[in-house]
Formats: C-alpha cells, sequence, structure tokens
C-alpha cells in the first residue's frame, strides 16, 4: 500500500508542476523543476518501499511530504491571491495524505 501511495504521490506532483505551465500559458521552470524533483524522490520512495527498505522509503516519503506542505503552506500564506487555488490545495491535501500513510502502523495480521 505504502508503495503504490508513493508511487501516485509522487505522479500528482508532477502533474501539479505541469498544470502550474498550463494555467500560465507559459512554461514556469521553477514550478516545473521543484515538482519533478519530489515527484521522483516521492516515486524512488515508492520503489524503495517495493524492494523492501522500508526504513530508507519512510524517511525519503516523510522528507518529501513534509517539504512539499511547507512549500505550498508557506505560498498560500504569504500570497494567497495567487497561490489560492487548486493545485496548491490538492498537493497540500495530498501531502498530508501521503504522510499519514506513510507513518501510521500497517494493520496487524491475524493468526
Amino acid at each position: 500500500m505504502k508503495c503504490y501511495a508513493s508511487i501516485a504521490f509522487g505522479l500528482l506532483l508532477i502533474g501539479t508542476g505541469l498544470l502550474r505551465s498550463i494555467e500560465a500559458q507559459a512554461f514556469k521552470p521553477n514550478a516545473f523543476w521543484f515538482c519533478l524533483v519530489t515527484g521522483l524522490l516521492a516515486i524512488g520512495a515508492g520503489y524503495l518501499f517495493r524492494l523492501g527498505r522500508s526504513r530508507t522509503g519512510i524517511a525519503v516519503a516523510t522528507i518529501t511530504s513534509l517539504l512539499v506542505i511547507s512549500f505550498y503552506m508557506y505560498c498560500l500564506i504569504t500570497q494567497p491571491e495567487k497561490d489560492a487555488t487548486y493545485r496548491v490545495c490538492l498537493a497540500i491535501l495530498a501531502g498530508f495524505a501521503e504522510l499519514s500513510l506513510v507513518l501510521l502502523p500497517a494493520k496487524a495480521e491475524r493468526l
């Protein structure tokens, strides 16, 4: 579950970077590269989960989620007239969802 959530989170981040350029009708390199790098980190965390490297995957996914949440919250608070869009809100909600899925313990199996 954690691997699929991290990969979906990474793809969503890459999509939000592309969506920023589409909304502005011009290429926005800062948004594109930030979302591409954080998206690839999240996808990498998903593959780490898939390979059985849970601790490393948790560390990478947590750092990526906290980076995304803190950046977008900063943008939302400092420039609400510019950054109060569905794209930003979706990235914040997805960051919290990723963080909760990664940090909450998995359901224990019964014998």
